[in-house]
């Protein structure tokens, strides 16, 4: 982390990867402190979870008939 930049959060994830988090200065007054008003919150998940259900198969439109839905 950056303690001299406000603006600028940096950290390491287990897997050793980096990420920035920067925020844009701002005259918002939620945001005066910038970084600083910023917690650390764990995660409420890992992984990616389950798989969603497969599309059903349809059959492909004519051009014709996909080209209007175009104009609407």
């Amino acid at each position: 982390m950056q303690a001299n930049d406000p603006t600028k959060l940096e950290a390491t994830l287990a897997d050793g990867r980096r990420m920035t988090l920067s925020l844009p200065a701002t005259d918002a007054k939620w945001a005066a402190d910038g970084i600083k008003g910023l917690r650390a919150v764990p995660p409420t998940h890992t992984g990616r979870g389950e798989e969603p259900p497969a599309l059903p198969e349809e059959p492909a439109l004519p051009l014709q008939v996909a080209l209007l839905g175009l104009g609407a």
